[in-house]
């Protein structure tokens, strides 16, 4: 009897296990959807391990020299995000799944498209990858810079993570001050462009 229930048990272990993945374009919807709540840590939830790391490192690095002003910032971004993001629209095509790797191609439409005022439309293919049974965004590819508030609006064209992080690691705590003070700065001017009719 013993024998039978543990086979039993190892079979419900072995097909849970296997559950498949939410399909790629779903975890994008799940990703904008904490997008427009300007949740930046439940967008974490949606992309890899290793980006998730190297922002953490650098939000850890920052936060030693001004843990105010680290927060400052990213309480601002996250508002931010979410006014950027509250009329986006968006609809997936031509999801790709090839092993590991899956490619979703989403319409976004916006007033708010790359600070341009009036209705944009534009189209972005995302990269996603298969972690732990698990479809995740990399933000290290390029094509998923919609998510630049999350790397610190680094553009398409900008350096990625890992060689900021490096760089970051390097930087003395004076000029790391000094870059925290500017993007301060940064938020208070945008806000005060928004504030003028």
């Amino acid at each position: 009897m013993n024998k039978i229930l543990a086979l039993i048990f190892a079979t419900f272990v072995l097909f849970a296990c296997k559950e498949p993945a939410t399909p790629p374009a779903a975890v994008l919807d799940e990703m904008f959807t904490a997008m427009q709540q300007g949740n930046i840590n439940g967008m974490k939830k949606f992309i890899t391990r290793s980006d998730v790391a190297m922002l953490e490192t650098a939000e850890k690095i920052m936060t030693g020299i001004d843990p105010e002003g680290i927060q400052k910032i990213k309480s601002r971004m996250e508002t931010e995000l979410k006014a950027r993001s509250k009329n986006l629209q968006y609809s997936f095509k031509n999801q790709t799944i090839d092993g590991d790797r899956a490619t979703v191609q989403a319409e976004i439409i916006s007033d708010d498209l790359m600070d341009q005022p009036g209705k944009k439309t534009m189209t972005q293919t995302f990269e996603l990858v298969k972690e732990d049974n698990a479809w995740k965004i990399a933000l290290t590819k390029p094509g998923n810079e919609l998510f630049n508030s999350m790397k610190g609006n680094m553009g398409a064209r900008k350096e990625d993570l890992k060689s900021g992080l490096e760089k970051l690691k390097q930087m003395d705590p004076d000029s790391l001050k000094m870059l925290i003070n500017k993007g301060l700065q940064a938020l208070d001017s945008l806000d005060s462009r928004k504030q003028q009719p």
